[in-house]
Parts: C-alpha cells; sequence; structure tokens
C-alpha cells in the first residue's frame, strides 16, 4: 500500500512549563506552530519563514537546536497519510500575535493533549517525559 508521507517543521516553543500551539481557521484541533518547506528550503529557512507568517515573531539562528522527529498519522487526510515533522526550539524576537491565517493561539500541557493533532500528541508526550512541561 502506498502512503503519502507530508514533510514538515515545527516550533517548539515552551513558557511557564506550558507549550505554545496554534489552530489554523477552520481546523477542530492545535497544532505545533510551523509547516511545509518550499523548494529548495532548509528546516532553519522554513521553520522561520512559517513562523514568521503564522505568529509574526523573528527566531534567532544561533539558537535553533533540533529536540526530537514525529512520524504519525496526519490530521485531516485520509488514510494512509503520514506527516513527519522535525521539531526545533529557537529563541524569538518580537511579540507572539495571531496572524490571518491562524484562528487561535494556546499554551497548553500535557493534560490538554485531547485538544491537538496526533503528531502534536507526540510532542506533548515526549515534553512530559522529559519534564519539560506539566
Amino acid at each position: 500500500m502506498n502512503s503519502t508521507l507530508i514533510d514538515v517543521v515545527a516550533w517548539i516553543c515552551i513558557r511557564d512549563r506550558q507549550v505554545l500551539c496554534a489552530r489554523t481557521t477552520g481546523k477542530d484541533v492545535f497544532y505545533v506552530p510551523g509547516g511545509k518547506r518550499e523548494k529548495g528550503e532548509s528546516d532553519w529557512e522554513a521553520l522561520r519563514r512559517e513562523v514568521q507568517e503564522e505568529l509574526n515573531v523573528s527566531l534567532i539562528a544561533e539558537t535553533f537546536t533540533e529536540v526530537m522527529v514525529v512520524q504519525e498519522v496526519a490530521h485531516g487526510y485520509t488514510e494512509p497519510t503520514q506527516v513527519m515533522m522535525r521539531c526545533f526550539q529557537a529563541d524569538f524576537t518580537g511579540e507572539i500575535i495571531a496572524t490571518s491565517e491562524i484562528e487561535a493561539i494556546a499554551w497548553l500541557k500535557y493534560r490538554d493533549l485531547d485538544q491537538c493533532a496526533p503528531a502534536t500528541q507526540r510532542v506533548l508526550e515526549y515534553l512530559d517525559q522529559q519534564q519539560w512541561i506539566d
């Protein structure tokens, strides 16, 4: 059986033992902010662009570090579509503000798992295991 793999990058931003998540307009679950890379973009270039577009902040290159890679069923797609999500941390400048494509932002804890897409649930589980979030 052929399966489709959606390759994305995601930004893990933790504050007060909670992780920043966003809900795109028209979606019913939260995701870790980020998205698909454009042709020729590196992980860093794609993540910096996506976060700027979604949250209006600038990531700082020198602080860019990979945290984890998640492969999971892609929410909102027909099976067997999967998402491969490379997750990074980076400091930022500016104030986090939801742009027009983002309907809501939320600082989530492990107990908020049921509000998240499957790949984001894996991220929350990992962050909880690392004792980075409550």
